[in-house]
């Protein structure tokens, strides 16, 4: 994850109120509703904060106050972010490489790479918080390191059971079972889920668990699927009927209506209507096949999101097979490519498996029929034929863009799906962020093109996103620090822009619960204050949530300080910082701990990862 990459991508809707009541409310869907309640905010070291007290409210020097912010993260943004994969000629992934290497266009102009991160899904786990030093009234137990089996790797595995046949799925579903009991370690969690939205499990490491909804995977169709072999138009033809009125397309299903319908009954080819009505007839089909496509293209591209939404918030290196037949995205372009956006921005790859596996057709279409022909436009099947191939094409294109765009891998046009499934859920040893920001970019939703080169290019293939779409309006600047901290709530990864420390300690209350304080120190050195009105002026945000050993979210609080220091207030705290307490009633286990601190005039962020462990 880049660290100082600003983009505006959220809104949230905070509902400020004085001495309200603490609540929480925790949810674990996709998009995550998260209550952040405000607690008693802590004396600071050395008592200066007592400066503020007694003072009116509009005289403050310190004030707080409560959200209730619902997070609702979108992909208007102010950077591109583009996910790089660079292999030899072996198909080894290529380490050491730095910024000045890779060379990045936009629509044919280069472009300057503000921002570069090297990633790998191997990076060390982090060391638990050390102990504090217990509160005077209660006996307190330190923190523990985290268990061996807290997750580090989620992975879903994301089957298109509304368009695969029942052929596709058993195939898949049996490797994908072969492929989990032989590559399922400690700390990995597995969710499955599926377009119809029928059978669903949410993340864990029950094998049990995993085998049985495997089992019941079936074909889901959205819409029942009329049974009409004659003529046949699949979604590519249709889509050339209906959207391009590609004239050698209509003129193909025509021909095979006429042949199916009326070339062996009693309207021969005199007839002087007859191919009229066999033209009529096949745009006629064309539109119903095309309606019936985009109906469950439009539930798999939603369901994808979902899972991309729904990974995003867990805190570890984050996955997702995607099995599917593929699908034609013409339609849905713009919202693949805010897929691609989201899945970068939140740190996931979307790796990519075609469930068809060998694709292999014979040069005239089905050798139990005599090729038909148009008279004057050679052989009918042969086009047809070509029609049907391009299909194939453009359906996997759209899986293989998906894994490109976000640094996964795409495997296709093989039966040993043992070996994709090995392929597609073996994160790369090592991926580039690139992060540029357009020059006087038009917020038109058109696409453009990108192309990422090497400097030295010598036996060496790179791997990226080919475009993305402009926004089609302007981002909200004042979202754009709620985005980001959600984003870093979210994430595991260790940002250090703001000097914090993180300590935790737990106090048993009875047998099943417990209460956990999480202290947060902050030194005040590197914030920015603006100068005001003879005040030093600067918004703070803290934010504490808590994770269960699946990585699902538990509880949070948001504290926002307002700070409106004079400066020989402020004299003491650059001296002393500030601590926040912030405690949690909760049932014992192992949590994992996230501190997020934000300064708003600076822009700068830090957050902390701590685990703590409650023994039953």
């Amino acid at each position: 994850m880049l660290k100082k990459v600003r983009h505006a991508a959220a809104h949230l809707t905070p509902r400020a109120s004085m001495g309200a009541p603490i609540r929480i409310v925790s949810k674990p869907t996709v998009r995550v509703l998260v209550l952040f309640t405000l607690a008693s905010l802590l004396a600071v070291a050395c008592g200066s904060l007592s400066a503020a007290e007694g003072q009116n409210a509009s005289d403050s020097e310190i004030t707080t106050r409560e959200t209730e912010p619902t997070f609702k993260v979108q992909v208007q943004r102010n950077m591109v972010l583009v996910r790089v994969v660079v292999r030899d000629s072996r198909g080894r992934p290529v380490t050491g490489l730095r910024r000045e290497d890779f060379r990045l266009f936009d629509n044919g102009k280069p472009q300057v790479i503000a921002e570069f991160a090297v990633e790998s899904p191997s990076s060390k786990p982090e060391k638990a918080a050390e102990p504090t030093v217990p509160e005077p009234d209660a006996e307190a137990v330190p923190e523990t390191e985290l268990a061996a089996s807290a997750p580090r790797n989620y992975q879903a595995l994301y089957f298109d059971d509304v368009r695969m046949s029942f052929d596709h799925i058993v195939r898949t579903r049996d490797a994908a079972e072969r492929y989990l009991t032989s590559a399922l370690q400690p700390g990995d969690r597995v969710g499955i889920f599926t377009s119809s939205g029928q059978t669903v499990l949410d993340f864990t490491d029950d094998r049990g668990k995993l085998h049985e909804v495997l089992s019941h995977l079936r074909p889901r169709p959205v819409v029942p699927t009329a049974i009409r072999a004659c003529p046949e138009i699949d979604d590519y033809l249709a889509y050339m009927i209906v959207h391009r009125r590609d004239p050698y397309a209509i003129a193909t299903a025509a021909e095979e209506t006429f042949h199916c319908y009326y070339e062996n009954t009693r309207g021969t080819r005199e007839e002087p209507d007859a191919r009229a009505r066999a033209k009529t007839e096949a745009e006629t089909f064309a539109v119903e096949s095309l309606n019936l496509a985009e109906t469950h293209i439009n539930h798999t591209v939603r369901g994808l999101e979902g899972v991309v939404r729904r990974i995003a918030v867990l805190p570890g290196r984050r996955s997702v097979i995607f099995i599917s037949p593929g699908f034609l995205s013409y339609t849905l372009s713009y919202q693949v490519s805010e897929i691609v956006d989201r899945a970068l921005r939140s740190n996931v790859i979307v790796n990519t498996l075609d469930s068809k596996g060998l694709f292999v057709t014979l040069p005239y279409g089905d050798a139990t029929r005599s090729p038909v022909l148009i008279p004057g436009r050679g052989d009918l099947m042969g086009m047809k034929q070509q029609y049907i191939l391009d299909g194939v094409s453009h359906v996997q294109e759209v899986l293989g863009n998906l894994a490109l765009g976000t640094g996964g891998e795409f495997f296709h046009n093989s039966n040993d799906l043992d070996s994709g499934f090995r392929r597609v859920g073996t994160l790369a040893d090592v991926y580039y962020t690139l992060a540029f920001s357009p020059q006087n970019l038009k917020l038109d939703g058109s696409f453009h093109s990108l192309k990422v080169s090497l400097v030295k290019p010598t036996g060496l293939t790179v791997h990226a996103r080919r475009g993305y779409y402009a926004p089609k309006k302007s981002p909200d600047p004042s979202a754009q620090g709620k985005e980001e901290i959600e984003q870093v709530v979210f994430s595991q990864d260790e940002l250090n822009e703001l000097p914090i420390d993180v300590h935790t300690q737990f106090f048993t209350l009875n047998d099943t619960e417990a209460r956990l304080s999480v202290l947060t120190h902050l030194d005040l050195r590197l914030l920015r204050f603006r100068k005001e009105e003879g005040r030093n002026l600067d918004n703070l945000t803290f934010v504490t949530a808590l994770f269960d050993r699946d990585g699902k979210f538990v509880t949070g609080r948001e504290k926002l300080l307002t700070l409106r220091l004079r400066d020989a207030t402020l004299d003491k705290l650059l001296q002393s910082g500030i601590t926040l307490k912030t405690s949690f009633d909760l049932k014992r286990g192992t949590y994992l701990v996230r501190q997020v601190v934000r300064d708003a005039e600076g822009g700068q962020i830090s957050g902390l990862n701590r685990t703590v462990e409650i023994p039953f």
